[in-house]
């Protein structure tokens, strides 16, 4: 009688620890947890983050870097201060008023904001001079500028336009003048490409990044290219977000944003890593 018992108390601890064994055998063969994350905000940039996204993700499988359409930066800051979403993009500086959303402000790329046109337009450069009398409405032809003869149709962005207020700040006279009433404005950066490149005639602008995988011309400016150091104007692309969600796949995307792989991804963007 005890042989039995004895044996019944071996069966049971055996079947126990099989059962223990069979468990984390199949745990190991389930798939790694996965996350998506949403960066939301302006359109300035987005070919940069892509880059990003793609390749965080080839060293972090099953995870997703989601980069929306664009809801601008003002957009995204109230996303992000509202927890609508956990991490945003930006390419400007908070607003005072946007201050008390507690966000950590973190600037990662630096890069071009260039002038293009359609490809109609038979010129490649322009001076600064010429730039800002053509979107100051003195210069209504691009004969007057050493192309053919042809309309100017001006197309800008919104005033609190991320591209925009970087012009205002950074290039040569911009800040001074006021803009033709004769343009048309694009509220995205996507609506400016897809003017651009259906009018003939048309002149925009918008980040280096976005506009070189566009059908349109990119301009030199006082005869530099956008990728000389001492181009008139640059932009910041910035992430926000809340400290306390630095966490999980937030953590992992920041981290890695200080890795070579990502200032390569950033330079293969045309972009230049914020120092």
């Amino acid at each position: 009688m005890k042989a039995l018992m004895n044996l019944s108390v071996f069966l049971r601890k055996w079947l126990g620890t099989l059962s223990i064994g069979i468990l984390f055998t199949m745990l190991a063969w389930l798939p790694a947890r996965s996350e998506t994350l949403d960066i939301v905000g302006t359109g300035d940039g987005m070919v940069i983050l892509e880059a990003l996204a793609r390749t965080f993700e080839r060293s972090h499988p099953g995870d997703k870097i989601h980069i929306p359409e664009s809801i601008g930066s003002s957009g995204g800051i109230k996303a992000i201060g509202s927890d609508k979403n956990m991490l945003g993009r930006v390419a400007r500086k908070l607003k005072n008023k946007e201050k008390p959303y507690g966000l950590t402000h973190l600037p990662i790329a630096k890069f071009p904001v260039v002038f293009f046109v359609n490809k109609s337009v038979d010129v490649d450069g322009l001076t600064s001079q010429q730039v800002n009398d053509i979107y100051s409405g003195k210069v209504v032809n691009w004969q007057s500028v050493g192309g053919s003869k042809a309309k100017i149709r001006v197309v800008r962005r919104e005033e609190g336009d991320s591209s925009l207020k970087n012009l205002r700040v950074s290039f040569p006279g911009f800040k001074d003048i006021a803009i033709t009433k004769r343009s048309k404005t694009a509220t995205l950066t996507t609506e400016i490409f897809e003017i651009v490149t259906s009018k003939s005639g048309a002149i925009g602008f918008g980040p280096y990044a976005d506009a070189v995988a566009e059908n349109v011309t990119v301009l030199k400016i006082d005869n530099k290219q956008p990728t000389d150091t001492n181009y008139p104007s640059f932009g910041v692309l910035a992430l926000i977000f809340k400290e306390v969600n630095r966490n999980g796949l937030v953590s992992a995307f920041l981290e890695f944003l200080t890795t070579s792989a990502a200032n390569k991804a950033i330079e293969d963007s045309h972009a230049l890593p914020y120092q």
